[in-house]
């Protein structure tokens, strides 16, 4: 093997060997993620004086309307939300439903979202309002 040979291995070597030169190479995969939700407003577990208007949740990426759903539920299993789930028209990774007027109690929210990868992502978690 002639030597300028083996320095052009050792260069393709020591590029995959190097993560950053290994993630700017065109044959690298790409690698897609599920939607993750990173903010909720009212976040998760908070305890709030003053009933919110609306639910706020914002995902790591856009996420498609397909299966868009986002529902509120009291203690008894009712649904609280003025059945308006929408994505926001400018940033699709934030999604925000109306609520009716709220009172002391706990409250789940569920919701459920298409990702870039074409997975549907789902969750839920609770808050409480409390009296004031």
């Amino acid at each position: 093997m002639a030597a300028h040979e083996l320095g052009r291995i050792q260069a393709d070597v020591s590029a995959y060997a190097d993560p950053f030169a290994l993630a700017s190479r065109p044959e690298t995969p790409v690698l897609l993620a599920h939607a993750i939700l990173v903010q909720a407003l009212p976040d998760k577990e908070a305890v709030v004086s003053d009933a919110p208007e609306e639910i706020l949740l914002t995902f790591n990426e856009g996420v498609g309307q397909e299966f868009l759903a986002l529902a509120v539920v009291d203690e008894s299993g009712k649904r609280v939300d003025k059945h308006d789930a929408r994505q926001d028209f400018t940033d699709h990774s934030h999604l925000r439903a109306s609520v009716e007027k709220l009172v002391p109690g706990r409250y789940m929210v569920r919701y459920r979202v298409l990702s870039a990868d074409g997975h549907v992502v789902s969750g839920k978690y609770f808050f409480n309002v409390q009296a004031k």
